[in-house]
């Protein structure tokens, strides 16, 4: 619902800060005194482009600020024209003008004489015959069912692309697979290679080193074998006389008794690091075809392991690929049987509909000074296919009407007027459900009728507000009287500048601008009394 307005400085609005209430407001006032400005100032929200006019003075800044309220939710929309600029805000944040649009639309649905984008757009007649069917649940179900259907068909199409790769696919990955599994190698092993080549390139020190040990371990009269039976020979001597060195001796016999020990160890170095140069050239390309590997598919070894993994599993994928197949086929029939029982069972509620709305439409249509009209809804069935899954339905709807006695029907854009667009529109919208909390504005769509026609337009409006919000302007006594909450809008002259101000009115207030709708003047009391009775008669 929209709360309040607030404009600076559009046209002849210097400021106007109006307070809405819920269901039908009407604002009424003087040709000229700046009325429809309002509704002009609520299509900036919505329309990108506006006329350099609108702003009063060429060096002000335009402001239109809409607050729109739902239970405890609160939406505030912003816009301020400025020296050629223009700057979008959505709850005090800054925004793109799409962003406010898109947002506005939602919340407003403007209708005046040459506002009729909502009937001569043809996508809007489908969605407005399916709401007066109340078809919400089927057209849920139809939209999942042709999703379900273009995700199966894409996984289809991708497998079936991959299919038509396949051989060349397992090739590869068969090529792949042998180079790494020839190598032998697990986890852990690329460390055990790269000591083998290591060692097998260090053989010549290590014979050099492992016999140097060997020869000062054991081997030579100056070994430390030798040595410490020297050492132990005179220790042992000194123990006659100091009891307390025979732990030291033994401990010195001990380590002497390992020395052969150290030395085999040694020498089983030497017996089997002997160069051998065939072994040697297996290890390093074994080595360089593992580095080659690493270098192509830019991974490390457990890279290259893992990679082995995907490529396995991958291999199974593809040797099921006919098995996924059928399933995804068998999933696309369902579901495309699915939509068409549904597409039929929409074609069918579409057309119950369509028959008591085109019945509704003529009976209050006739109610507007249109004698005789036409209206009809016109469908033209489509098959459904594998390629035309809509979401809402195969079929297209569309409105055609006909005004006058003898003319046939037609198009609505290529046979109706402003006016009997505008009246069309009344008609639809009052014979409508729900739109989700919409603020309905009508601009002078009272326009052309009077006495019974105006009166009946008063209760179709009413009848709109009883579920949504209207507001609505008019220069009708008979609309006015309807209303739930009555605005005047007034224009003065003050120091040569045009001003226009917007205030609610009272009851007594009410009374009077009634009176001078009905007569032009309010002073005369027969036409108080009337205005009066008027009041009584249509207030809610």
């Amino acid at each position: 619902m929209l709360q309040r307005l607030v404009v600076e400085n559009l046209a002849v609005v210097e400021r106007a800060e109006i307070n809405f209430g819920p269901a039908l407001n009407v604002l009424t006032g003087e040709t000229g005194a700046g009325k429809s400005i309002l509704i002009d100032a609520l299509k900036l929200l919505i329309e990108k482009k506006y006329p350099l006019q609108v702003i009063r003075e060429e060096k002000a800044k335009t402001t239109v600020e809409a607050l729109f309220a739902d239970n405890d939710q609160e939406i505030v929309l912003r816009r301020e024209l400025a020296a050629g600029r223009s700057t979008a805000f959505i709850n005090g944040r800054l925004a793109t003008f799409n962003q406010l649009g898109e947002t506005a639309a939602k919340l407003l649905a403007i209708h005046g004489q040459r506002d009729h984008d909502f009937l001569l757009n043809e996508a809007n007649h489908r969605d407005y015959v399916d709401r007066f069917a109340a078809s919400t649940e089927i057209l849920e179900a139809l939209a999942v069912a042709a999703k379900r259907f273009r995700r199966a068909r894409r996984e289809f199409d991708g497998l079936r692309e991959r299919q038509a790769r396949r051989n060349e696919r397992l090739e590869l990955l068969d090529f792949q697979l042998r180079e790494i599994e020839d190598l032998g190698l697990a986890e852990g092993q690329e460390e055990e290679l790269q000591n083998s080549l290591a060692i097998m390139t260090s053989s010549e020190e290590i014979l050099k080193r492992s016999e140097e040990c060997i020869n000062l371990l054991y081997g030579g009269d100056e070994s430390v074998h030798v040595l410490l039976a020297r050492c132990l020979e005179h220790g042992q001597a000194l123990a006659r006389l100091f009891p307390e060195l025979s732990g030291l001796n033994e401990e010195i016999s001990r380590f002497r008794s390992l020395i052969p020990d150290f030395s085999a160890q040694f020498l089983q170095l030497q017996e089997h690091r002997e160069f051998d140069q065939a072994h040697y050239d297996e290890l390093a390309a074994r080595q360089q075809r593992l580095n080659r590997l690493k270098s192509r598919h830019q991974a490390d070894f457990s890279g290259l392991l893992r990679l082995v993994e995907t490529w396995r599993q991958e291999k199974s994928e593809l040797s099921d690929l006919e098995l996924q197949l059928d399933d995804l086929q068998k999933e696309m029939n369902a579901s495309l049987q699915e939509y068409i029982d549904l597409n039929e069972r929409l074609r069918d509620k579409r057309r119950q509909a369509a028959l008591k709305l085109q019945k509704a439409v003529v009976s209050e249509l006739g109610k507007l000074e249109m004698k005789q009209p036409v209206f009809e809804v016109r469908f033209e069935e489509n098959q459904p296919g594998p390629d035309t899954l809509m979401e809402q339905g195969s079929d297209r709807v569309r409105f055609f009407f006909s005004a006058n006695p003898g003319q046939p029907a037609g198009p609505l854009n290529q046979v109706a007027s402003g006016g009997e667009l505008s009246r069309l529109m009344l008609v639809l919208q009052a014979l409508g459900r729900d739109e989700n909390g919409l603020t309905f504005i009508f601009d002078e769509i009272d326009a052309g009728i009077g006495g019974r026609t105006a009166e009946f337009v008063g209760q179709k409006l009413r009848q709109i507000a009883s579920r949504n919000q209207v507001i609505c302007i008019s220069h009708l006594p008979q609309i006015a009287s309807f209303a739930d909450h009555h605005f005047q809008v007034n224009k003065e002259v003050r120091c040569d500048r045009t001003f226009s101000e917007v205030r609610f009115l009272d009851q007594a207030e009410r009374c009077r601008e009634i009176a001078r709708l009905m007569a032009g003047s309010a002073g005369h009391q027969d036409v108080l009394k009337a205005a009066a009775r008027l009041l009584e008669k249509n207030s809610g």
